[in-house]
């Protein structure tokens, strides 16, 4: 029996759909499976990260932590098991700072993820009812007393920042485990995400300077693709596991196992290079921020975050202007904002009326990340007091 007309262009378009993700997809790379106790270890967190209070058994995961801790080099050549009909991914990656120096950026609730992560994500936040607003707001004061582990259960919402394959950009809602431990007497943090229902439909985003955490978010449907511009797009499922193992006083290592599912009608287009693409962004930006000797101190960080979160709306309108203004002076010479749909957006200092309070000061706090970094910021901001509080 023949395909009816319908049926054709749904399988044709299917078809370039999975072409164009193939022929996006950077060269192959010999791979290798984890070991069975390994992937037994990661099962056993992702199951423990939707059950909140569970009990905790380090024995479960011991091996997985044996095996993180022994690791040697990038670790992009492994393949880690499907799950969850998604494909997957590893990434290893050691850093000059302490466990706790990292917690108190990565996992306080003072300083939102987005800011020490602004190559991957736009927005970020704990959502109420979480552990670590109601119960343990700065868990790494643990790391000295770890007798048995420590467990925090919590879920949080997310914005990626655009992808280099796609440029679409989703809202999804995460639950989140961390769990403190020791593997050889050295301090361990355990960090479990995994997405809880079908994100919201992708939106166009451009790349606008990937080494400067500069981003253009559309607003509008679809993806900032030519063949598949039109469709609407999902990000279906992911999760990850990231362990971090603390190796001396001034250095951690951290392993990262991550899957994603998303596409186009239920269809996944994600292959393993695109998430060892993100990934790897990811960790390189991560990096660069935590071992930064600019960096502002954590508390610094969160009074500042505390500052910008508080603007009057008439203070904040005018510096997302001057911001508008300067993505819109970009626009006028970025080949990826050649589209009419996006100089609409841009024209006349427009961009600033579709972003939220929240948009709005995301933008200026990476900003000021930038100007603190000795980045060139797309706005100017005043100096911080010169007295600091004490560290927590």
């Amino acid at each position: 029996m023949s395909l009816s007309i319908g049926a054709r262009r749904l399988s044709g378009i299917a078809l370039s759909l999975c072409l164009l993700f193939a022929l996006l997809a950077p060269g192959a790379v010999l791979s290798a499976p984890l070991p069975q106790p390994v992937e037994q270890g990661l099962g056993v967190l992702l199951d423990l990260s939707t059950k909140r209070n569970a009990a905790v058994n380090p024995q479960d995961f011991h091996e997985l932590l044996e095996y993180v801790a022994q690791a040697k080099g990038d670790a992009r050549d492994l393949v880690p098991a499907r799950r969850f009909d998604s494909n997957g991914t590893v990434l290893r990656v050691s850093m000059k700072t302490s466990l706790s120096r990292l917690m108190r950026y990565c996992y306080n609730p003072a300083i939102p993820n987005y800011l020490i992560f602004p190559s991957v994500l736009r927005l970020g936040g704990w959502h109420p009812g979480s552990d670590i607003l109601d119960k343990d707001p700065k868990p790494w004061l643990h790391l000295g007393k770890l007798d048995k582990p420590v467990a925090l259960w919590g879920s949080e919402y997310e914005v990626n920042a655009p992808d280099s394959f796609g440029g679409g950009y989703y809202r999804y809602d995460l639950n989140r485990l961390l769990i403190l431990t020791k593997v050889g007497g050295k301090n361990a943090l355990i960090s479990v995400s995994k997405q809880k229902d079908k994100s919201s439909v992708g939106k166009k985003a451009v790349i606008l300077d990937d080494g400067d955490w500069s981003y253009f978010y559309s607003g509008i449907n679809g993806l900032n693709k030519g063949l598949i511009g039109w469709a609407d797009t999902f990000m279906y499922d992911s999760a990850s596991v990231q362990v971090f193992i603390e190796d001396g006083p001034n250095q951690t290592s951290f392993m990262l196992f991550k899957w994603l599912r998303a596409g186009w009608a239920g269809m996944n287009m994600v292959q393993k290079d695109h998430i060892n693409e993100g990934s790897t962004r990811y960790a390189n930006a991560f990096k660069k921020i935590v071992e930064s000797d600019r960096l502002p101190d954590p508390d610094e960080l969160a009074q500042r975050v505390r500052e910008l979160s508080s603007l009057s709306e008439a203070e904040l309108e005018r510096r997302i202007s001057a911001y508008a203004v300067a993505i819109e002076n970009i626009a006028k010479t970025s080949p990826a904002m050649n589209k009419s749909e996006f100089q609409r957006v841009v024209e006349g200092g427009k961009y600033a009326r579709i972003m939220n309070r929240e948009e709005r000061v995301s933008a200026l706090l990476v900003e000021y990340l930038k100007s603190r970094l000795g980045k060139t910021p797309l706005v100017d901001f005043p100096a911080l007091p010169s007295a600091r509080p004490k560290a927590g």
